[in-house]
């Protein structure tokens, strides 16, 4: 759903949001009000498909969102921006991305 609306690709193409280890999306840069909304309306709708996934599989919401994180991170392309585990942006290159050493 996300990866259909034209301000999200923009948004994520000019590097202003990215991918977090904790399954969300976060602001690169200070964001305008629109992107903002965006951003918290996917975040939201994550959060909800989450809750409802961790209860599939006997784990908690955290634990889900972050396994989740680190396949979003995976998944980033060539020029997107994700966070390192330790807090700072980086752009995806070709190289595998910097993800948690917890990651599956």
């Amino acid at each position: 759903m996300a990866q259909r609306d034209p301000a999200y690709e923009a948004a994520r193409s000019a590097g202003k949001i990215g991918e977090k280890p904790d399954g969300y999306l976060g602001y690169v840069s200070s964001p305008s009000p629109a992107i903002k909304a965006l951003v918290e309306d996917i975040n939201i709708k994550r959060k909800a498909a989450y809750t409802r996934k961790a209860q599939e599989t006997n784990s908690t919401v955290e634990q889900f969102a972050f396994t989740s994180g680190c396949n979003l991170i995976m998944r980033t392309s060539a020029g997107e921006k994700y966070q390192t585990p330790s807090g700072t942006w980086n752009t995806r290159d070709s190289s595998d991305p910097v993800r948690d050493s917890r990651c599956p």
